[in-house]
């Protein structure tokens, strides 16, 4: 509820009429008035008057109802206004005293009520001239109109709605070449087609929000693009039913750990909303990161309805005469509100177990270093003297063709060839030396030939020696 009050007067004197302003009532003044308020008309020094319509120049007043000082505007337009101080009533429209067309035509207390709502005060004069095309539109010139409509409606003022626009006789408010056109414009908006009337209504707002997620079911695709891992939470939709067409919507973190802006709500269509906005989706989706902290938000939703109310101001009569009936329409509020939490846990991302060691036989073939194994020549080359074969006789040595020695012939490397060619590959030299070893053996044997063959060499020439010394002794 608003904690002002901006109602319409209208009051007129024999000569001069009264325009007060429109506006809204709290929700005290509302309360106060259905304890029987009083009300007094406001100080003079308050007045505010307007030019002069076909004759009459209507005066702006203040009336204080309560404890708030409102503005009004009249809807007599034949009846005398009270002096300021003046101690009055608050009624309902149906208490009206008067007997003009307010009073038997409720089409025209819906037209009057349009009007209060529609024009200044309750509009800034901005507004107002936007919605009326005037141009530099002032208050004396808006009052005017906005007076002169009331009265159309209420007493068939100017019923061909050709007004004539002069000064204030006391000359407080002067007209200007843009005055008249002013006037007729706003008069014309506030009689015209777009008055289609207010009518009082008494209203109550409704809204709840409903946790509709389920686990079992697929998130929207708009919704799931939105999602940046598998592991985000999504808490939706969430259904959102009001007794109007637009809610505020907003998200209070419950966890220090938590910010709002780390989370965000969107539309089924994908559309993130703008909770600064009201808010007119019927469902909505909540996005929680997987890495968010553990904690919970709280969504909360308001639904105000606008209704309006009417109340006359009716000063006390003097046992002479009563006077003019002032008019107000307040405009009302009622407003419901409920909360929803939604909670949810950090994700936990479990790292794979390390797989188990393969069994040996899956695992690669490693291959392990060769030895390397020298050439025949090299050996014979790092062989120490008393390792080395002896060398073979000049001679040669008769060998028998079915002799289980046999000669081995190794190939020497020619003095150009690379050393790594000397470093052949390790299975050639592995090739290489049994046949190495089948050549040492061999030489072995000739040897033992060689010394046996010498030794009975020897023998024979001992023998020889020895015969011949015997003959000659």
């Amino acid at each position: 509820m608003k904690n002002t009050v901006l109602a319409s007067l209208a009051t007129i004197s024999l000569g001069a009429g009264l325009l007060l302003l429109p506006g809204i009532a709290s929700a005290a003044s509302l309360e106060a008035s259905e304890e029987e308020l009083t009300a007094v008309m406001g100080p003079a020094q308050e007045y505010q008057r307007g030019l002069s319509v076909n004759g009459v120049a209507p005066t702006l007043r203040s009336v204080v109802v309560g404890e708030e000082s409102i503005l009004a505007y009249c809807i007599e337009y034949w009846i005398r206004a009270a002096d300021p101080d003046h101690e009055s009533a608050v009624t309902g429209w149906d208490e009206f005293t008067g007997d003009n067309n307010f009073k038997t035509d409720p089409q025209v207390r819906h037209s009057v009520a349009w009007i209060l709502r529609h024009s200044y005060p309750t509009l800034s004069l901005e507004q107002v001239a936007q919605q009326t095309g005037a141009v530099g539109l002032s208050e004396a010139e808006v009052i005017s109109a906005t007076q002169a409509a009331i009265w159309h409606f209420t007493d068939d003022f100017v019923p061909d709605k050709e007004l004539l626009v002069e000064d204030a006789p006391d000359g407080t408010a002067r007209t200007t070449d843009q005055s008249a056109a002013n006037v007729q414009s706003v008069f014309d908006y506030l009689t015209g087609s777009d008055n289609t009337g207010l009518t009082e209504q008494e209203v109550q707002a409704s809204v709840t929000l409903e946790d509709a997620t389920d686990p079992d079911a697929s998130i929207p695709e708009p919704v799931a693009s939105g999602m940046t891992s598998e592991a985000d939470h999504v808490f939706g939709p969430i259904l959102l039913n009001a007794s109007t067409d637009e809610v505020e919507l907003a998200m209070r973190p419950i966890d220090a750990r938590v910010e709002a802006d780390q989370i965000t709500v969107v539309t089924s269509e994908g559309e993130p909303l703008d909770l600064a906005e009201p808010v007119s989706a019927e469902e909505v989706w909540v996005h929680v990161p997987a890495d968010l902290e553990t904690g919970a938000v709280r969504l909360a939703a308001e639904s105000v309805e606008y209704g309006y109310t009417g109340r006359l101001i009716i000063p006390e009569p003097d046992g002479q005469r009563r006077f003019q009936t002032i008019v107000v329409v307040d405009q009302t509020t009622d407003s419901a509100a409920t909360e929803l939490e939604l909670t949810w846990e950090k994700t936990v991302v479990e790292k794979p177990d390390s797989p188990a060691e393969s069994p040996l036989e899956d695992a690669p073939p490693v291959e392990e270093p060769r030895e390397e194994t020298q050439p025949i020549k090299a050996q014979v080359e790092n062989t120490s003297p008393s390792e080395a074969p002896p060398l073979l006789s000049e001679e040669p040595v008769a060998v028998q063709e079915n002799s289980s020695v046999a000669a081995v012939e190794t190939e020497r490397p020619t003095p150009t060839q690379d050393n790594s060619e000397k470093k052949a590959s390790t299975q050639e030299a592995v090739e290489t030396k049994p046949a190495a070893e089948l050549a040492t053996t061999g030489a072995q044997q000739t040897r033992n030939v060689l010394v046996a063959l010498g030794t009975v060499a020897v023998g024979a020439c001992l023998m020889v020696v020895n015969r011949f010394r015997r003959s000659r002794t």
